[in-house]
């Protein structure tokens, strides 16, 4: 091979791999709310919830999801923490829900429950934040939203 056509392959390659690193930077990045929560597994030091996440596609090309890795904050503070293997694809301008598992410790579920019974506001906001992976080359795909929730049960007043 001559030098000319190594550079040409060169060129071609860095175009390529450019080109392929600018389709998911243009790609807007999917938003996730929490659409129910229900208690799983409740231990003396770990306790476990299944999530269902709604995960909106903005884009108008499916989002091919083949796994997540997420962090729950309420109020603020530190929750619970979850991972899925699970995959699915959703369609452009879309949403569809996954179910996942969150896990929390005995300290992040005892706090989360004495600031509850602290407050006179029954809401609270949450965060949740972190990774989707997607394609076949494991792309990360960031994501951090909020929101909040109302608890139906009215909080212990302190006297």
């Amino acid at each position: 091979m001559n030098k000319a056509s190594s550079r040409c392959c060169l060129i071609v390659l860095a175009l390529l791999m450019f080109g392929c690193a600018g389709l998911y930077q243009s790609m807007e990045r999917p938003r996730i709310n929490i659409a129910n929560v229900i208690p799983r597994d409740i231990k003396l030091f770990e306790q476990v919830f299944d999530l269902e996440l709604r995960i909106q596609n903005p884009n108008d090309t499916p989002l091919e999801i083949n796994g997540l890795a997420f962090e729950l904050e309420l109020n603020d503070k530190r929750f619970a923490t979850g991972v899925s293997n699970q995959s699915l694809v959703i369609d452009r301008l879309s949403s569809d829900v996954i179910h996942v598992q969150a896990i929390t410790t005995l300290m992040g579920f005892l706090r989360q429950v004495a600031e509850y019974q602290q407050t006179k506001d029954p809401r609270v906001t949450y965060r949740i934040k972190g990774s989707i992976y997607s394609g076949s080359t494991g792309t990360k795909l960031h994501f951090d939203d909020s929101g909040e929730i109302k608890i139906p049960i009215e909080p212990t007043k302190q006297k």
